[in-house]
């Protein structure tokens, strides 16, 4: 199965091809002869996505097609070995959601399996941010998120978003969840040379009194970082896990921060590390 696209951010174009790879090679980017294995360990980059690099070769915004991959765990299905091939520098960015990628999974024919979850690690995790951003993570009986996003703008405010992982409810209630931004905040990222792929069409940009279109969700925006948080996740192996979550004011840097703790106490058990690149 092959995706082709532009990227949000360098507004050049890409192509991604999904493929079996084979039994253990777990979850791996591949890109100028180099492979990247999809861990937490292996980012670069957390300043407006999620970017994988090894060698001198990164791949940008991956967080949306790692969550889709994720999501197929939420349908009793495990996507264990995938090579994910890329010609370019960022993955295709869709309409700005995840749809693009849960699509391409379902029509790829990837080889699945099925097992039973293991639990991770026994304890709390927490870590913190600024502006008292923070994410927390316990043992529970299901897997499970809730973000609470907070913006001082008169259309937002505060959103919070909950989800609880049933066959189905990823797909309907996440994956169509589009990324977002300010148009001041728009303006000053393409002057600095991101954004340049950005346009209404791929993210809802958000005006003084109104968005560029009309929203999916009324709380779009804490239901898009709730799926970026899953896709930055997944790289420590979640949602294998039975985890009960929850999110305040998160962020790439600090998802990838709270992945690489967890996948650190992963490693130190006996549990399987499913992305074993």
């Amino acid at each position: 199965m092959t995706v082709e696209g532009i990227g949000i951010h360098t507004g050049t174009p890409s192509r991604v091809t999904l493929s079996p790879a084979p039994l253990g090679a777990g979850i791996v980017f591949r890109a100028q002869g180099v492979e990247i294995p999809a861990r937490a360990q292996s980012v670069v980059d957390t300043a407006r996505c999620t970017v994988l690099g090894r060698d001198g070769v990164t791949i940008s915004t991956v967080e949306h097609l790692m969550s889709a991959v994720a999501s197929q765990r939420f349908e009793g299905l495990y996507l264990e070995d995938l090579y994910i091939d890329v010609e370019g520098v960022e993955l295709p960015i869709g309409d700005g959601s995840a749809n693009l990628w849960v699509e391409a999974l379902s029509r790829a024919g990837l080889p699945k399996l099925r097992r039973e979850k293991a639990m991770a690690p026994e304890g709390d995790y927490l870590v913190t941010g600024n502006g008292g951003s923070f994410i927390t993570a316990f043992d529970a009986k299901q897997f499970s998120v809730t973000v609470v996003v907070q913006f001082d703008h008169p259309l937002i405010g505060t959103q919070v978003a909950h989800f609880e992982a049933h066959p189905g409810s990823y797909a309907k209630n996440i994956a169509p969840a589009r990324t977002f931004g300010f148009i001041e905040e728009v303006e000053a990222l393409r002057k600095a040379g991101l954004a340049l792929g950005g346009s209404e069409e791929n993210a809802v940009v958000i005006y003084p009194d109104h968005y560029s279109r009309p929203l999916r969700f009324q709380n779009e925006l804490a239901r898009h970082k709730l799926l970026d948080l899953i896709g930055d996740f997944a790289l420590a192996g979640l949602p294998r896990h039975n985890m009960q979550i929850f999110a305040f004011k998160p962020s790439h840097r600090l998802n990838v921060e709270f992945a690489k703790q967890l996948a650190a106490d992963i490693w130190k058990s006996d549990y399987p590390y499913p992305f074993s690149g």
